[in-house]
């Protein structure tokens, strides 16, 4: 088995569960026809200092391209208080 330091304490990977979700929503106009598509995933590690969240949002157009991405990184301690938080937006460049 190995082991991790984490600030300097260690950390036992079996004391670390992961899981993860995805959901896909279809966007349809007012003719049934699909106009994109909203794809949520969030991954969460949790241990016994606490928990880290990330939130990946993509909304896809017609085609399946990206038109637009937010991601949302949540760190939570033991207690389940939210001690950090960043959020970034990114949106692909044509070319």
């Amino acid at each position: 088995m190995k082991a991790r330091i984490v600030e300097n304490e260690i950390v036992d990977p079996n004391e670390i569960e992961v899981g993860d979700d995805l959901s896909i929503n279809i966007v349809l106009d007012e003719n049934g026809e699909v106009v994109g598509a909203i794809a949520d995933e969030i991954i969460v590690a949790t241990g016994p200092q606490g928990s880290i969240v990330d939130e990946i949002i993509d909304v896809l157009d017609a085609d399946g391209d990206l038109v637009i991405e937010d991601e949302i990184i949540s760190v939570y301690d033991a207690d389940g208080n939210l001690i950090a938080r960043d959020e970034e937006i990114r949106i692909p460049l044509e070319g």
